[in-house]
């Protein structure tokens, strides 16, 4: 699949109306959706049609939270508009990817390298305080 047709799915379906936000968004009340869950204790659950041919995955932060020093020192900022679009872009792609997270987290300056990023259509969105990556990749 090329990346015009994940692009497309991406304009097609990374929107917010097909993201449920909130504490009751887990495995049980979303099934078969992409999830992501946040460090306050709300889900973010991506309703999209599943298809064979692409994985579909999220990645979704507080968008203005403090940054980790560990965090800070892996993306070369402390800055939460740098470091979270950086984080949660490093994470979609991984877990549309199937990649275990010991495998990217030494990305240098969490940025995705070229092999993966070739493999991967992101987009970021902000929806209330949150900010979500959504990822969709070829498999």
């Amino acid at each position: 699949m090329s990346a015009t047709v994940r692009d497309e799915l991406l304009a097609q379906f990374a929107k917010i109306e097909h993201l449920e936000l909130g504490p009751h968004v887990d495995g049980e009340t979303f099934p078969g959706t992409a999830r992501s869950y946040l460090a306050d204790g709300r889900g973010v659950a991506w309703q999209i049609p599943q298809r064979d041919d692409v994985a579909f995955a999220i990645d979704a932060e507080i968008a203005d939270q403090p940054v980790s020093a560990m965090l800070g020192r892996r993306a070369r900022s402390m800055d939460p508009a740098v470091v979270w679009p950086l984080w949660t872009g490093c994470e979609a792609a991984a877990k549309a990817l199937d990649l275990p997270v010991l495998s990217w987290l030494n990305w240098p300056g969490l940025r995705l390298p070229a092999d993966i990023a070739d493999k991967v259509s992101l987009r970021w969105e902000t929806l209330d305080d949150i900010l979500v990556c959504y990822g969709v990749a070829t498999l």
